[in-house]
């Protein structure tokens, strides 16, 4: 095996233990909201009717790195080519998405921001009503 091999295989191993890190974290992290712990996380006990749409997504993406990074850092180490076929396989369909989001975005730029700016300012006018009524 040579120098720039060995290299490569020791970068692959510890971006996937860190992609595998991230999806436990957001795993954990998801699990302890959902399921109304609330010590850890006092500040955000008042918001738990805004977030709980974003748990479930954010747990099913953490499961998904979870995996990804498994199934890459175990091909990495074994040098399994299948289990390396499928890594690439995975990442490769995910650069596909995020080039069809990017060009999408792209194109429908101006109602992209129309959207945005519209569920900014209602967000934020339901904020200042709330913060009103709670000086009230």
């Amino acid at each position: 095996m040579g120098c720039c091999e060995a290299l490569m295989r020791a970068i692959l191993i510890i971006i996937n233990i860190v992609v595998s890190a991230a999806g436990v974290v957001l795993l954990i992290v998801g699990g302890i909201y959902l399921t109304k712990q609330w010590d850890f996380f006092d500040g955000l006990a008042d918001y738990s009717s805004s977030i709980k749409p974003v748990l479930v997504p954010m747990m099913v993406m953490g499961g998904i790195l979870l995996v990804v990074g498994l199934v890459g850092c175990i091909g990495a180490c074994s040098q399994k080519s299948g289990l390396l076929n499928i890594y690439f396989v995975v990442i490769l369909v995910c650069v596909v998405a995020e080039l069809i989001v990017l060009i999408y975005g792209y194109v429908k730029k101006d109602s992209i921001k129309k959207e945005v700016k519209k569920g900014t300012e209602d967000y934020f006018a339901q904020y200042k009503a709330f913060v009103h009524d709670d000086k009230n």
